[in-house]
């Protein structure tokens, strides 16, 4: 339950601009590898979120300490002000004209809340029962033309469900078997991609 807590969704291009008041202090060598690397979340196997965040930090007048407090600021604000809230950041660094920020939430409610995104995972039966509308077809994620309904969803006992407005790349703790049409699945189905212009969440369900 928050008390009067209120977040925008933390993007390190917002708070940048919150820092560019400051001269850059200096960066360091930290060899994380940013062309291959990417903003992303994973879901692990005991509930928590992670998100790796990754953004240009290419401008004179950026500074490394100020990106940090505002960082830590934000996350300490939120635990404080959240009954339960658990988030910790795991790295905040910056290389060359690059940033990176791991945060790991302690489950998708902070995640949720804390980006101001829709993050649900659990049975479709508890989905229903948190006011998703599971009034929609999913297609298989080997076999396009299999599809699943509403019904269909809820007797998946040994199915979870994950719903989101998320756009970035998430990565399950385990295999996509059925999505909705706005989602793109890796080719081992442990990672799937909302579509850019999504105007609904996508759906996915995994085990």
């Amino acid at each position: 339950m928050t008390k009067g807590f209120s977040c925008k969704r933390i993007t390190l291009k917002r708070i940048i601009i919150l820092c560019s008041v400051l001269m850059i202090t200096g960066s360091t060598a930290c060899g994380f590898g940013k062309q291959t690397e990417q903003t992303e979340i994973t879901i692990s196997k005991d509930g928590t979120v992670s998100m790796q965040i990754i953004e240009s930090f290419d401008k004179p007048y950026y500074d490394k300490e100020e990106l940090q407090q505002r960082i830590l600021a934000e996350v300490a604000s939120y635990n404080r002000n959240v009954e339960n809230g658990n988030i910790s950041v795991e790295k905040i660094e910056v290389e060359e004209q690059s940033a990176k920020v791991i945060m790991v939430y302690a489950g998708c409610e902070d995640y949720a809340q804390f980006n101001g995104n829709i993050f649900f995972i659990g049975s479709a039966a508890e989905a229903q029962e948190a006011g998703y509308d599971l009034d929609t077809v999913l297609s298989g994620a080997e076999d396009a033309m299999e599809t699943v309904g509403m019904s269909d969803m809820l007797m998946m006992t040994d199915h979870r469900i994950l719903i989101t407005d998320s756009k970035e790349p998430i990565t399950l703790d385990g295999k996509a078997d059925y999505i909705s049409g706005n989602v793109t699945v890796s080719k081992n189905k442990k990672t799937i991609t909302l579509a850019q212009d999504a105007e609904a969440p996508a759906y996915v369900m995994f085990q």
